[in-house]
């Protein structure tokens, strides 16, 4: 069904966008694809040569795959370092979120039963590949609560 282009501008983006989508391509983009397609298989025929930004198998290339993994095993591990760091902030914000909760509650009972409904996590049901971050929040879920007891 062919729309006048005075009925394809009253339309809103995304209705006009679908009614494109399914109409025939214009001559200039058919061109293109052609000429792409042309490109693809005439180099596709060709034999491979190497790359122009990468240099030719020999003692440099073995070095930059080097430096490359390098610089891939760094960009990991700050990664690794900015989930730990951010995991850590949470488990703190939630426990002194926690205690803040427990120590407004109005009579010592309520509050004992809060506490026992808001048990942190134990470090065996946590999974975790560092045992560094089980002993950094171990530390801090015990200085938080005796934080909040001594108060």
């Amino acid at each position: 069904m062919e729309r006048s282009k005075a009925e394809m501008r009253k339309m809103c983006p995304q209705q006009r966008a679908r009614c494109l989508a399914y109409q025939p391509l214009s001559k200039e983009v058919q061109g293109w694809m052609a000429r792409t397609n042309q490109r693809l298989r005439s180099q596709k025929q060709r034999p491979s040569e190497p790359r122009r930004g990468r240099a030719a198998d020999g003692p440099k290339s073995g070095e930059m795959t080097r430096r490359d993994t390098l610089v891939g095993q760094l960009k990991a591990a700050e990664a690794r370092g900015r989930i730990r760091e951010t995991r850590l902030r949470h488990q703190s914000l939630k426990v002194q979120e926690i205690n803040l909760m427990i120590s407004c509650q109005s009579s010592a009972q309520r509050a004992a039963r809060l506490e026992l409904l808001l048990m942190p996590v134990t470090e065996t049901e946590m999974r975790s590949d560092d045992c560094l971050d089980k002993l950094q929040v171990h530390s801090i879920s015990e200085k938080a609560f005796t934080f909040c007891f001594l108060q």
